[in-house]
């Protein structure tokens, strides 16, 4: 077996954000052409897990309205409070810590189905109704993002990340609603942090993803 850290062992380097996409879409042909890196990816083995947790939301954060021309992003591996950095053409940095509800059992699980038998299983299976789940989801979701209203965050920007494709896109509903509900949940709580954002990922463009990020820091 091949290994994830070898193969993306140049992650962490500064970018801008066309050397973001570059990275990024080399890295995805790659691992398509590749059996053992396409498992690996799918396992989130390794650094794989940080490529589509981390260095993914950090590329597209940096296509967005909210990123500095002439600034370079990065992400940043450790525990030390953070996981991306952007640094601006004036030379000062901006620190991000990422947020992502996943249900990593599950889609463990489900990655060595699609490994074994060339299919994954049904996401849902249990007959409740779409609304039931997404409020599920957004409770899921909301709890989540609370552990981090109880630690202080001072000095960084806290980018909270959702995917709705699963509960709304695939059934080719929309997740407004849901996206403002969980605002709303937001906006009750109070965070130690000197930014807040949100990203919505529904399998969209990462050129749109203007359409789906929000500044929620003076909200």
């Amino acid at each position: 077996m091949k290994s994830a850290d070898e193969f993306l062992s140049d992650i962490e380097g500064f970018r801008t954000p066309e050397e973001m996409e570059v990275y990024f879409e080399e890295k995805k042909r790659e691992i398509h052409l590749d059996d053992d890196y396409y498992q690996l990816s799918l396992l989130k083995k390794g650094l794989f897990k940080e490529l589509l947790e981390e260095f993914y939301p950090m590329y597209c954060f940096s296509r967005s309205r909210f990123f500095e021309n002439n600034s370079k992003v990065k992400i940043v591996i450790g525990n030390q409070g953070y996981d991306g950095l952007i640094l601006k053409q004036d030379g000062t940095q901006q620190k991000f810590e990422l947020t992502t509800y996943v249900n990593g059992k599950w889609e463990f699980e489900d990655a060595k189905r699609l490994i074994k038998n060339g299919l994954g299983d049904t996401r849902f299976g249990d007959g409740k109704s779409l609304k039931y789940r997404s409020k599920e989801y957004l409770k899921q979701v909301t709890e989540s993002f609370k552990k981090k209203s109880l630690k202080n965050y001072s000095g960084v920007n806290l980018l909270f990340i959702v995917n709705t494709f699963w509960y709304f896109e695939v059934y080719d509903n929309s997740s407004k609603s849901f996206i403002d509900e969980l605002i709303n949940e937001i906006k009750l709580l109070t965070f130690k942090a000197e930014g807040i954002y949100l990203m919505v990922l529904n399998n969209q463009d990462v050129s749109q993803i203007d359409n789906n990020i929000y500044d929620l820091s003076n909200v």
